[in-house]
């Protein structure tokens, strides 16, 4: 089961306009309570990741620490990404995961786009495709900044299967800012291919390690 990872909320690091070179870092605690459904084990995973970015262009890595450990892995990834001066964004990447009980090939191309809607409303489409598979996901996402620090949020996206029909999933929560780089997020989750509905919690932090 593919599971979307909202609750994973990195901030966007600090930038000034006149700099364009930079290294960001970051990580997150995620605790996701039985996500196979009642009964079964509970969820807790340790994410970070360093990347670096040239004038749009960036590349990084992010490894995933879980006690499930089939979870675990690393991954590489390149893209570029740009914003309009009306907030219209948009992120084309392409990420190689490696897990460490699986040699599979898992290598994915990413679109991602945004679109503010108003002062406090924004929207948002994720596009993947998996060649190996010739598999896709479609996920769309809207987000309310409800204060400065609080925002709440719903995404719902289909996803491929192999071999079957496409899945279905959706998430609704909400991230409260602990500050300029850290965010405390709560997330329920549910979708057609679950056993049951889940609750995760994350918290997660970001930061700009050099800028010049």
């Amino acid at each position: 089961m593919q599971r979307l990872a909202l609750c994973l909320t990195i901030l966007p690091a600090p930038a000034a306009l006149a700099q364009d070179f930079f290294i960001y870092g970051g990580g997150a605690v995620e605790f996701e309570r039985a996500p196979d459904g009642k009964g079964s084990a509970d969820q807790a995973d340790i994410n970070a990741y360093v990347e670096i970015e040239k004038s749009g262009f960036y590349t990084g890595v992010w490894a995933e620490v879980s006690d499930q450990s089939l979870n675990n892995k690393a991954d590489l990834y390149f893209g570029y990404r740009a914003e309009s001066a009306a907030g219209f964004s948009y992120d084309i990447s392409a990420t190689r995961r490696f897990y460490l009980k699986d040699s599979g090939d898992y290598t994915s191309v990413d679109l991602g786009l945004g679109l503010p809607l108003g002062d406090r409303l924004s929207g948002s489409a994720d596009l993947t495709y998996y060649p190996s598979s010739h598999l896709g996901d479609a996920y769309l996402g809207l987000a309310w900044q409800v204060t400065g620090a609080l925002a709440l949020s719903v995404n719902y996206g289909v996803y491929g299967v192999a071999g079957a029909a496409s899945e279905q999933e959706w998430d609704i929560g909400g991230g409260y800012a602990l500050g300029d780089e850290t965010v405390l997020d709560l997330r329920y989750y549910d979708g057609s291919e679950y056993v049951d509905p889940y609750f995760g919690i994350s918290l997660s932090w970001a930061t700009t390690l050099v800028s010049r």
